[in-house]
């Protein structure tokens, strides 16, 4: 087999997209989930002043789109919560994916949003759409 053809290659997702299918695409390249490649992608672009903001629309430009058929995911999927919830299950969620109970999570994000002036308050507002729901 020629080697061109056995290398993964970076494209836009077309099944699981947000936006254009960069998020997506790289999370099948680097075989993350989706949600912790946006999640990171709004974090780089608030802490770069936008800069993220345009490299994703170079990245809409310059990759492709992916294969027309479906394909699954081999890796742990990140998903909100729908029995571990207070909110909108984002804590609990994070708390099944990372193995850690969800009410130190809480914690956590209490302590934090005092110290960023609410900046996590928005945070998790952008996670609750960014995050999918967990599956029946």
């Amino acid at each position: 087999m020629d080697t061109l053809y056995s290398m993964r290659r970076i494209y836009r997702e077309r099944f699981d997209k947000k936006l254009a299918g960069v998020c997506g695409g790289l999370a099948q390249y680097f075989q993350l989930d989706a949600s912790i490649i946006r999640i990171l992608w709004v974090l780089l672009t608030f802490l770069s002043g936008g800069i993220f903001l345009l490299i994703y629309l170079l990245c809409w430009l310059i990759l492709p789109l992916g294969p027309k058929a479906y394909v699954v995911a081999n890796y742990k999927r990140l998903y909100r919560s729908k029995r571990d919830k207070r909110i909108s299950g984002i804590c609990g969620g994070c708390g099944k994916f990372f193995k850690i109970d969800s009410n130190i999570l809480r914690l956590i994000f209490v302590v934090v949003t005092f110290f960023s002036f609410g900046t996590m308050v928005v945070l998790y507002i952008i996670g609750t759409y960014i995050i999918p729901e967990e599956p029946k």
